[in-house]
């Protein structure tokens, strides 16, 4: 899986296009602890973050679903950052928190470069969902190395995946292979194809705490979470 510099840029310039308009209509609202009930094995691993993890970083945090999920179900978290180079999806997650009182959370517009600004060992907790599996293997490879810098010892990933592409879903969704394992659809990459058991690898010196799946769409396929935990050492 090895793409030229200007092909991984222009991949992730795309993306970031991609993503921008998906987000375009969103409307912030106030939300509250109500509003979000434990109904799937991530928002269960998510309330189960918020209950260890005091400062919560997520990574691609979309319209902010996890980071406030797991501010809101869980009982220790304080604090908690949202970074996407989405610019539309970061105004809405910055006005919902600002709507809902939520002063705990920030947000902030980026790709994973500005991890590079943080400070080494600084989160209880990482959350990283459908963001690995629709960049470019090379960039995940940076964006992995720099979680592992900002985890604390003993702190907690969570990873949620889609769900893994057979030959029969690759099929019927009309993807196109750009190279081994990574696919597109329109255009855009849309999978980075790895088994759950090949992306644990990629995370060495972690311990498996749990694997869970389940059906994001009724009688669809099973998307991915997996929690991990940092070992004190490695």
């Amino acid at each position: 899986m090895h793409h030229q510099t200007s092909d991984i840029h222009n991949l992730n310039k795309t993306l970031k296009a991609y993503w921008n308009d998906v987000f375009k209509t969103l409307i912030p609202e106030v939300i509250n602890k109500d509003d979000i009930k434990v109904s799937n094995p991530l928002d269960q691993a998510l309330k189960d973050l918020g209950d260890s993890s005091e400062t919560i970083l997520d990574i691609g945090t979309g319209q902010g679903y996890c980071l406030f999920a797991a501010f809101l179900l869980g009982t220790k978290v304080t604090k908690g950052v949202g970074i996407d180079p989405s610019k539309n999806a970061i105004d809405f997650a910055r006005e919902t928190a600002r709507l809902s009182d939520l002063m705990g959370l920030s947000f902030e517009e980026g790709d994973h470069t500005i991890l590079q600004n943080m400070t080494n060992a600084s989160f209880d907790g990482i959350i990283c969902s459908n963001v690995l599996d629709v960049i470019p293997y090379q960039t995940s490879e940076e964006l992995i190395h720099m979680m592992d810098n900002l985890l604390k010892p003993g702190g907690i990933l969570l990873l949620k995946f889609n769900f893994y592409l057979t030959d029969e879903l690759i099929k019927k969704l009309g993807m196109e292979a750009i190279e081994e394992n990574t696919y597109r659809m329109n255009g855009i990459l849309r999978g980075v194809n790895l088994t759950t058991e090949a992306w644990i690898k990629r995370f060495p010196g972690y311990e498996l705490i749990r694997i869970e799946q389940y059906e994001r769409v009724p009688n669809g396929p099973k998307d991915r979470v997996i929690m991990l935990k940092k070992q004190l050492c490695k």
